[in-house]
Formats: C-alpha cells, structure tokens, sequence
C-alpha cells in the first residue's frame, strides 16, 4: 500500500467515530461506513466503485423521500410547490454538499482547490445509503426531522445560506415562501450586474426589497440577507441539527 492509500485508510478510521456522532447513528456494521467513505481512497477498483455506487442510489432515494416526509409534516399548511422548493434546499447538489460539510465527513483531497459540490454530494448520498441498509430508513427519517427542523433557541448558528434561511422562515411563521424576480440585467457580458427584486411580507404588511450580484444567483442571496435583517433574524439564526 503506498503512501496516499495508507493516508486515505487512516483518515477514514479516524473519522468513523465522529462521524455517527454527527449522524446520530452507530453502526451494527461499521465496514458499510467504510464502504461509503472509499471516495477518500483512489483509484477505486471496479467492485468498489460498483458498490459505492448503489449505495448512492439508495441514499438519494431515501434521502428525498425522509425530507419530503418532515417537512409535509412539519408545515402542515404549506402548498406543494413550496414544499418542493423547501426540499430543494436539503436535496439538491448545493444542500447535499452543504450538509456533508455540516456533518463534517471526512473530505476527499482529490484536487487541489478541494473537491467538488458533485463528489461531497456523492459521498453524502453514499454515507446515507449505508445507514439505511445498515439501520433501516427509519434511521435517516430521524436525521431528515433533525436537519430540517428549526432551531430550538436563538444561539448564532451559521448553518445555510441566506436564500435558504429566508426560505424556511417565512415558510414556518408565514406558511408562505418570498419570491424573487429579476428586474434588470447591465454591463457588458464578461462583468454583466444583475438586480433582482425580492417580495415578502414584512411586520407592518408586503415589502418589496432590491439587491445586486454578479449573477443572478448573488442577488438573490444579497436579497435575502436584506430580507432577513427586515425580519429581524439576520442569516446567523438559523437552523440546527442538534
């Protein structure tokens, strides 16, 4: 075994430990959280990749499906196409690799500028199959209720980006979602400024606030820190797993 495997195999035995902790879960088979945690270890051989593959498959599927399952009922009032935006916030590629990083799994050194949001999602999904297979997806609807939960206090707790706070909140006190809409595109296409409008209901009615990025996706997010600070939770209150 050369160096960098014996590096990746001692990164992953120290982190299996940590690890459940965040996960709030013991294994019965730690050897399925190895399996999942192979990406730390390359070049895979063909079996390996094979079988950390399928646990991909089970993990996004079960993922989807236990976050789905909280918020239907923890926002009991909420229409369809807010829930589905709600879910995009723990399910999509973004929140994938943003909650791998909250859980603190081990991350793979496979480039130089650190990996990839598609490979920290993957090893997500992958970590997530195992505890299905290993505890029964009861296991990660109990971890889906915990993530997608609000905080229980007002502690600062840098936890999702701005859009995404913004989101829940007013999903929770509301039972509505704030809508975005773009308003005005300038400059030249190599360093174009994009403005957007943000429309929520503030404590004295519907509020209308603008804000600018380098694209439109940076808007949004300077928008709905503005939002935030009008509602008097600035994006450091946020939600918890814990």
């Amino acid at each position: 075994m050369d160096r960098a495997s014996s590096e990746a195999c001692a990164a992953i035995e120290e982190s299996l430990e940590p690890l459940q902790e965040s996960l709030g879960y013991r294994f019965r088979e730690p050897t399925r959280l190895t399996l999942a945690l192979r990406a730390l270890q390359q070049p895979l051989t063909p079996e390996a990749a094979a079988a950390r593959q399928r646990l991909e498959f089970l993990g996004d599927a079960a993922w989807n499906f236990a976050v789905a399952l909280a918020i239907f009922q923890s926002h009991p009032q909420a229409a369809p196409g807010d829930l589905t935006r709600l879910r995009s916030t723990w399910c999509s590629r973004t929140g994938l690799a943003r909650l791998a990083r909250r859980l603190r799994l081990p991350i793979p050194a496979l480039l130089p500028h650190g990996p990839s949001q598609r490979v920290l999602a993957e090893l997500l999904e992958a970590v997530l199959g195992a505890v299905v297979e290993d505890g029964g997806f009861e296991t990660v609807c109990a971890l889906a209720e915990r993530v997608t939960a609000p905080a229980a206090d007002a502690s600062p707790l840098p936890v999702v980006d701005a859009k995404s706070s913004l989101q829940m909140l007013t999903l929770a006190t509301q039972g509505r979602l704030p809508s975005y809409r773009l308003i005005e595109r300038r400059g030249p296409p190599h360093h174009p400024t994009f403005r957007v409008a943000l429309t929520l209901q503030g404590p004295q009615g519907e509020v209308r606030v603008e804000a600018e990025g380098a694209n439109r996706q940076a808007a949004e997010q300077q928008a709905a820190r503005l939002g935030l600070e009008l509602l008097g939770n600035p994006q450091e209150n946020g939600h918890n797993i814990s």
